[in-house]
């Protein structure tokens, strides 16, 4: 197998591996919260349904639980293909200096426009 190409197949197999790892960290961050989230609102609604002799103020509690479920219908939002998603997002939208095209000169020219010209040249003393 040429270099080159064993060079390209170990970037692929990298670029890969940090994907899925990434995508395994935010699933098991994201999923965690969502899921504790879930269990804690699933316990004070319970609480709530025992006693069933709700007051207007206990019926706003109930109201506010579910109104707090709500997002939660749909099951867990981070699962890992959206990880691997948002992942893959991450990766591709880091860096504008890296896909402008052009050599050393052309970056100086590039940012010589961004820099303000606020004052007027000095006269050498």
């Amino acid at each position: 197998m040429k270099r080159q190409n064993v060079r390209t197949l170990a970037l692929i197999i990298c670029t890969f591996t940090y994907l899925i790892v990434g995508a395994a960290i935010f699933d098991a961050l994201e999923s965690q919260k969502e899921t504790s989230q879930r269990r804690k609102l699933d316990l004070r609604k319970a609480a709530l349904l025992r006693t069933f002799n709700l007051s207007s103020v206990e019926f706003d509690e109930l109201e506010k639980v579910v109104l707090q479920l709500k997002p939660h219908k749909a099951g867990v939002q981070w699962k890992f293909a959206g990880s691997f998603y948002f992942a893959i997002t991450v990766i591709t939208t880091i860096g504008k200096r890296e896909i402008v095209p052009g050599n050393f000169y052309f970056e100086k020219v590039d940012l010589m426009d961004r820099v303000p010209a606020s004052r007027e040249p000095r006269e050498p003393s």
